[in-house]
C-alpha cells in the first residue's frame, strides 16, 4: 500500500518513536530514474545553479577566441569539485561553441551522472542441506 502511495508522488514518513522515518519519497515525474528520485533533481538543480554562478563573470565581456577554452576549464573545475564533494560520480565531454545563429552566444554542454542514493537491497538466500 505504501509503494502505491509513492509512486502517485507522495513522500511516504513511518512513525517509529522517537523518530519520524521518510520510507521513500518519489516525484510526480516517474517517466525515468533520472526524474523519479528528489535528490536526483536536487543534484540537478545544485549543478545548473554552480554553473551560472561559476560562468556569470563571462557574461559582458570581450568574446575573444581564448574564452571558450576558459569557460570549458572554470566548468571543468567545477565539475570536478561535485565529483570532490561526492555529488556527481563522473563527468565527460565538456564542450563550448559559437551559437551558429548569434556571435554573442557560447553553446556549452556537458554531460554528469548523479551521485544515487541506495534505495533497495535485494538479499538472496539460498537453503542447502550442505555446503
Amino acid at each position: 500500500q505504501q509503494n502505491i502511495v509513492a509512486t502517485k508522488g507522495v513522500t511516504v514518513m513511518e512513525d517509529r518513536p522517537p523518530y519520524l522515518r521518510v520510507r521513500h519519497g518519489l516525484t510526480t515525474n516517474m517517466a525515468n530514474i533520472l526524474t523519479k528520485i528528489p535528490t536526483v533533481i536536487q543534484i540537478a538543480d545544485e549543478v545548473q545553479r554552480q554553473s551560472r554562478q561559476t560562468l556569470e563573470g563571462f557574461i559582458g565581456i570581450k568574446f575573444l577566441p581564448g574564452i571558450l577554452s576558459q569557460i570549458e576549464g572554470r566548468l571543468a573545475m567545477m565539475m570536478k569539485a561535485l565529483v570532490a564533494a561526492q555529488i556527481i560520480s563522473a563527468y565527460q565531454n565538456i564542450k563550448a561553441n559559437v551559437a551558429s545563429d548569434d556571435p554573442t552566444v557560447a553553446e556549452v554542454q556537458a554531460y554528469y551522472a548523479p551521485v544515487f542514493p541506495l534505495l533497495y537491497i535485494l538479499l538472496t538466500f539460498h537453503l542447502r542441506s550442505s555446503l
